[in-house]
């Protein structure tokens, strides 16, 4: 049924028209009380003095009172203006501004106490947290929860309301404190003078013209706020990211289906690909050429490999703007596309290299990471950064860019050193201390296996470790680290410099436990870390083989200070500024810094440096 255009304009203001003709009538039911009882108010107010209380105990009761009213306000239906005059005018301005102070930050504390308990509850009950942005009313914002707090019925509601969706609780308590601390000094204010007047009549007058004017005030702030809006174009949008990480056994054997389903399921018809590997990855596993050749030929009616699979420096080498500049040329060769498919084969810094190109060439080309080393697997290619090295800086040049896919073979990791299967496992000890204390204990009842990169153990562990990256990629509600809270990267600050000051001699494995060893020596010199877990922690590092004392611990400049701690100042500018360093509070938790005792951390250096070495028996080059 159509209605006229009167009639469509009439519906559209119908509650902004409902909401003045019900002030109207408020005001003139107000009007009209007080002229048909004028003269039973005024006699009350005469012989006002009668009902005052008169010793100390009764006006501490009637304080008390009017404070539990003012508290109660959120829950029951109590005239606040009214009970804020009244106490002024009866408790005299100083006791009557206490009492409103008092009373408004109890209710607000009351209020936000139900909005996160019950009512939260209550809603998740009814399925409201699963609807979308727009859905349910706007989120309430700092500026919001001020104008409010004097505003009837809306003021409960818009505390009940932060604790529903979950304002910050500091945050919180701070604003609705010095709002109320305003709100209750103009109650006192006014109350105070027009008690001086001896207008009694005009206060409760008053007490109930209040709360009109705060309604106007709010409504003349969201006007000149729209009208500002107004000025501005506001765009917002989300993008969604799925992408599985798969675990699987011989990849390009012909019937492992895994690759294909990857690689098709996103796309109809023949798909393109092209394979970067990491050339140290096929000098170690010489047969891998011919199984991606076969793989390819097997499913030659899907998929199509544009090239045969072009090697890319391995390590920190692949992280230079020379690589990057010869992948774009590759690329741009074999004439790659939006909608083709980059395999990438090798550790976490080929990964990272031809992650960046990927993301970069064309502004994005769909890319499957396939990890080869243990790091990699359980920590590096799960992520979502990319990038290289540039200036000296480590990872200067880079992109968030999530794969496609993340596929682990573990039969990659068999042609391993010895040194770079254990090297791994430094980030699965990292994110087990701080997140996890139960797969912390496994570690160290499996430490022996680990040592022996025993499959059942690593597998484990590399799984684990890959779940719980992976969890806070997709559950911290920072993947693409906008703040400054770095918690996976516990032991990255020096580790960084470390391996920048062995000019890469530690694989990055190495100087993250180096890095983790370190911050647990801070940590218990500030009292942070117990003794007992300070020493579970290095205890557990040495018996997986690492070495805790490289010499570029011992290295001094020419104005005698250690280039490790260096590392911080450069941390600090990588994190934008702000300086946010995560730190073992316990095993399995952690906190963040934002200030380092040098002197301090200059002793944990200094301890760590001179720690006893113990031998151990590896093979293969490990650094002892």
């Amino acid at each position: 049924m159509k209605h006229s255009r009167w009639y469509r304009a009439l519906s559209k203001n119908a509650s902004a028209g409902h909401f003045w003709l019900s002030l109207f009538c408020f005001a003139v039911l107000v009007i009209a009380s007080f002229l048909l009882f004028e003269q039973q108010i005024q006699d009350f107010l005469n012989h006002l003095d009668l009902y005052l209380p008169s010793s100390p105990t009764q006006q501490l009761n009637l304080a008390l009172l009017l404070i539990a009213l003012l508290a109660l306000d959120v829950v029951l239906p109590v005239p606040s203006s009214v009970v804020a005059l009244l106490a002024v005018a009866i408790l005299g301005s100083v006791g009557g501004y206490l009492v409103i102070f008092i009373g408004l930050c109890l209710g607000a504390g009351l209020g936000y106490a139900l909005g996160a308990g019950y009512f939260r509850m209550l809603s998740s009950r009814l399925g409201l947290h699963q609807r979308k942005p727009g859905q349910m009313a706007y989120r309430l914002g700092t500026l919001s929860l001020i104008c409010l707090r004097g505003v009837p019925v809306l003021a409960e509601t818009s505390v009940v309301a932060a604790g529903m969706q979950r304002y910050p609780l500091r945050s919180f308590l701070l604003v609705t404190t010095l709002a109320n601390a305003g709100l209750a000094l103009a109650y006192s204010a006014i109350g105070t003078f027009l008690v001086e007047e001896n207008a009694l009549l005009v206060t409760i007058l008053a007490s109930m013209v209040l709360p009109g004017l705060f309604i106007a005030g709010y409504s003349l702030f969201k006007a000149l706020r729209k009208h500002t809006a107004e000025q501005t174009l506001h765009g917002r949008f989300e993008v969604s990211y799925d992408y599985p990480v798969v675990f699987t056994d011989h990849l390009f054997d012909a019937s492992n289906p895994c690759l294909h389903q990857q690689l098709t399921n996103r796309q109809n018809g023949r798909v393109t690909v092209m394979v970067f590997a990491d050339e140290q990855l096929l000098k170690s596993a010489p047969h891998l050429l011919a199984q991606i050749d076969g793989y390819f030929a097997a499913h030659a009616a899907d998929l199509h490999l544009q090239a045969p699979p072009i090697a890319v420096p391995a390590g920190e080498l692949s992280k230079d703007s020379q690589v990057l500049e010869q992948l774009y040329a590759d690329m741009l060769k074999h004439g790659l596309d939006r909608h083709c498919y980059v395999l990438s084969l090798g550790g976490g810094a080929v990964l990272d290299s031809v992650g960046y190109a990927c993301a970069t060439f064309h502004r994005g080309i769909r890319l499957i990471r396939v990890p080869s080393t243990v790091l990699a697997q359980n920590d590096a290619g799960i992520g979502v950064k990319n990038g290289i090295n540039a200036f000296g800086q480590k990872n200067l040049l880079g992109a968030f860019y999530p794969a496609t896919a993340v596929i682990n073979d573990f039969q990659l990791l068999t042609s391993l050193t010895r040194r770079d299967q254990i090297a791994g496992l430094a980030e699965a000890v990292k994110v087990a201390l701080i997140k996890d204390r139960e797969f912390f204990e496994w570690m160290e009842q499996q430490a022996d296996a680990l040592a022996r990169f025993d499959h059942s153990a690593s597998r484990y562990a590399i799984r684990r470790c890959a779940e719980l990256h992976l969890a806070h990629i997709t559950g911290a509600g920072d993947p693409f680290e906008r703040g400054n809270g770095r918690p996976l990267d516990y032991g990255h600050w020096a580790a960084h410099k470390l391996e920048n000051l062995s000019h890469h001699r530690l694989r990055h494995g190495e100087a993250v436990a180096v890095g983790m060893a370190l911050d647990g020596l801070y940590a218990n010199a500030l009292g942070l870390l117990s003794d007992v877990d300070c020493e579970r922690v290095m205890s557990l590092l040495t018996q997986l083989g690492f070495n805790l004392c490289p010499p570029e611990l011992t290295l001094k400049d020419a104005q005698g200070r250690s280039p490790v701690l260096l590392g911080l100042e450069e941390f600090r500018q990588h994190l934008g500024g702000q300086l946010s360093i995560p730190m073992l509070s316990g095993i399995g938790q952690s906190v963040d810094l934002h200030e380092i005792d040098d002197a301090r951390m200059e002793r944990a250096l200094q301890k760590l440096s001179t720690r006893s070495i113990p031998v151990l028996d590896l093979s293969e080059g490990f650094a002892k």
